[in-house]
């Protein structure tokens, strides 16, 4: 029969016990909270995502169904109909008198030419270095889903 030893001390004077510090559930509690935060905007995120790709995939069919009217309405209009609506929009078949013949010589040619022959593999040269050293300067095209 042994009884649990007190001590002679009064229990204000006894060690503390093992109880965690307010600091310390205040410290777990921000770094809860901080998790959740990251958790909830992450499935907004999702959710945001998935609400644009129906967006999208909605605008592509929509797109497509105002290509297919426009192709229905182009092969439904002959030229016999659009006669009599083109003076109410202005239109006008061309006059004889109106068009313009240019001489040869007034119209830009198709050859380049170079001031120097040396310039062009200069030139040339100069292109593919830019090229090398600048590649965001080079148009890409975009992908459309």
């Amino acid at each position: 029969m042994s009884r649990a030893f007190r001590g002679s001390r009064p229990f204000w004077q006894s060690p503390e016990r093992l109880l965690p510090r307010p600091e310390l559930w205040m410290g777990a509690a921000m770094v809860l909270g901080m998790l959740l935060t990251e958790v909830w905007q992450t499935s907004r995120m999702a959710q945001l995502c998935l609400d644009l790709d129906q967006a999208r995939s909605a605008c592509v069919q929509a797109n497509a169904r105002l290509e297919y009217l426009r192709a229905a309405a182009e092969r439904r209009s002959t030229r016999a109909e659009l006669v009599p609506m083109a003076p109410g929009l202005g239109l006008a078949p061309a006059d004889a008198q109106q068009v313009v013949m240019l001489p040869s010589e007034y119209l830009a040619d198709d050859r380049t030419t170079s001031r120097d022959g040396d310039s062009a593999p200069l030139l040339a040269l100069a292109e593919r270095v830019s090229g090398a050293l600048v590649p965001e300067a080079t148009a890409r095209s975009r992908v459309t889903r």
